[in-house]
């Protein structure tokens, strides 16, 4: 106990308050299994993100939660959020950081302008291009770009990607659709699952899977309990190696992606799968 205090100190006066939490998550997460997982801390552990620079795109960046650690190691990240709420506390986060670059433009297959953008007065995590839940309201229209095109504003011609993580809420697969895959593929890919938001967009949980499989990517799941409400607090249930079939029909959860097998044995090792399967 006395050399873990002294540990967690060292972290927090050298590497700040925020790094040590994620690592509390991760440790909490993959060491002792209780309910909860952080997908994108186990991404930046696997990753070796403390230890080297690379390139994060976020997807639907939120309030920053992901690409916190990434962000602090120095890492270029490239931020999108289309709602203006959300970016203005990403802005007010990150936007002295000159590694991290917002993006106000939501990400599909397609591009467009004045797309209607929808957002919930029950959860500030639920915007997107659908409305798919009660709450939803219409708040505004956004352009939208793709990952594709954005690469070629950038003027990338063979870009390494280390971490792609999307959460656009529904439209995850789309997006994968948009990535110039003939350039580059990124080290590690984490998505979101939710049936309920993409099966009426036509696809589904293992539709998803089964496109990063034919990418080359082996997969991790991580389930977690069915939601009871947007906005509240979820629960976890497990990690799981696809293929494999969910616990349940209503589950919801994420991908974790990596061609490498190095990298993808890292994840194995984070998530416990030899004890959880």
């Amino acid at each position: 106990m006395t050399n873990l205090l002294r540990k967690s100190l060292n972290i927090l006066s050298e590497r700040g308050l925020w790094v040590l939490l994620g690592m509390m998550r991760t440790f909490l997460a993959t060491k002792w299994f209780t309910r909860v997982a952080d997908e994108a801390n186990i991404a930046f552990e696997a990753l070796n993100a403390s230890s080297r620079k690379g390139v994060m795109i976020d997807v639907g960046a939120h309030f920053g939660g992901s690409l916190l650690q990434f962000a602090e190691h120095d890492w270029d990240v490239f931020a999108f959020e289309p709602d203006a709420e959300n970016r203005e506390k990403l802005q007010a986060k990150f936007g002295d950081n000159p590694n991290v670059h917002i993006d106000s433009r939501a990400v599909s297959d397609k591009s467009g302008q004045n797309v209607p953008f929808f957002g919930s007065h029950e959860s500030t995590g639920i915007s997107g291009l659908s409305a798919f839940h009660k709450s939803h309201e219409e708040k505004s229209t956004v352009s939208m770009t793709t990952l594709g095109i954005f690469m070629e504003e950038q003027c990338w011609v063979s870009p390494t990607i280390d971490f792609l993580k999307i959460d656009t809420e529904g439209y995850d697969l789309n997006v994968l659709r948009s990535f110039p895959w003939g350039k580059t593929q990124p080290r590690i890919i984490l998505c979101e699952f939710e049936d309920f938001k993409t099966q009426p967009l036509g696809y589904d949980y293992h539709d998803l899977a089964q496109f990063l499989v034919g990418k080359g990517y082996s997969l991790i799941i991580s389930e977690w309990y069915p939601i009871e409400r947007y906005g509240s607090s979820h629960r976890w249930r497990q990690f799981s190696r696809y293929p494999c079939e969910l616990q349940h029909d209503d589950a919801w959860g994420n991908i974790l992606a990596a061609k490498d097998e190095e990298v993808y044995a890292s994840l194995v090792t984070l998530c416990k799968l030899a004890k959880l399967n």
